[in-house]
């Protein structure tokens, strides 16, 4: 007892001088307008702070959990390249590419690159992730990410947001850092359930918009496993796109779910001042992390 209170605390105090916490930006950034988009990203393994005294040992695109936003139109041209800068191999699977997998998605070896072009052909929210296998581990240990997909004729002006949930399956600490647990992710009982990489983080520095405003959140839940049942507590969502945007929408929701690998659009017109929890009503993982505020001020 005396010498796990001793790692412990030695754990405590590493994790302490490890990397800094940093909020992950939700703010959607601009599209690119030439209809070209070069995108050169590494596959590289990074300490990252996920909460105040938890840092995890993560695999990923750019450094980051998730990676970059990616922001295009339907019609632009994606050009990407994917280099590996580590032993495991990696790969890269864009949801909102419709290309030969066994060619562009293939995996690369440290040193190497894999480089392909696309053009989507549908708006809405889609994720990308690592496809190599077992995928399982490397989209559970941090390679994910989300890419929107805006129609070429624009959407209603609004205040945009992007969120995507994603669980973390934790080992236990060496040297105050957490490794991803393989076996705790075959289990789906995670210790955190987070929107953008960080469990509660926009609780702690809320999401603000004014009265008036019209805010767009495209959700993406990049799993591994569970399902994101969307909600704003006191408010309703008066339109969700099922699928592409702008297509027909539902109206007056309350609460709808986005799968596992899947993207949806959800938007609401703030006209009352106060804060008003986004949260995956699935509670139980609300609880563990996937839960922020919009606070919505005069």
């Amino acid at each position: 007892m005396v010498g796990g209170g001793q790692q412990g605390a030695a754990g405590t105090a590493a994790a302490a001088s490890g990397p800094a916490f940093h909020r992950f930006d939700p703010t959607l950034p601009p599209a690119n307008t030439n209809g070209r988009l070069q995108l050169n990203w590494h596959a590289r393994e990074a300490p990252i702070r996920i909460t105040d005294d938890t840092v995890v040992s993560a695999w990923t695109f750019e450094g980051d959990i998730p990676g970059p936003i990616v922001h295009c139109r339907v019609g632009d041209t994606v050009e990407f390249t994917l280099t590996n800068d580590v032993d495991v191999p990696h790969s890269m699977d864009f949801h909102a590419a419709q290309i030969d997998p066994k060619q562009a998605f293939r995996s690369v070896g440290k040193g190497q690159s894999v480089t392909y072009t696309f053009k989507p052909r549908y708006a809405g929210a889609f994720m990308y992730h690592c496809g190599t296998a077992p995928v399982l581990m490397h989209i559970g240990s941090g390679m994910h990410g989300a890419i929107i997909v805006s129609p070429r004729e624009g959407l209603a002006p609004a205040k945009e947001f992007v969120l995507v949930q994603s669980e973390f399956y934790l080992g236990e600490a060496a040297n105050g850092v957490r490794p991803f647990d393989y076996n705790k992710m075959l289990s789906t009982v995670p210790e955190y359930v987070a929107f953008n990489g960080r469990p509660s983080q926009y609780v702690k520095e809320p999401i603000r918009v004014k009265v008036g405003d019209r805010v767009r959140f495209w959700v993406v839940d990049a799993g591994p496993t569970h399902p994101c049942h969307f909600h704003i507590v006191g408010e309703q969502f008066d339109t969700v796109y099922l699928g592409a945007p702008p297509a027909t929408p539902l109206r007056g929701v309350q609460t709808f779910s986005v799968p596992a690998g899947g993207g949806m659009v959800f938007e609401l017109l703030c006209d009352i001042p106060g804060e008003f929890p986004f949260v995956n009503h699935g509670f139980g993982h609300g609880q563990k992390g996937s839960i922020g505020i919009l606070v919505v001020e005069q």
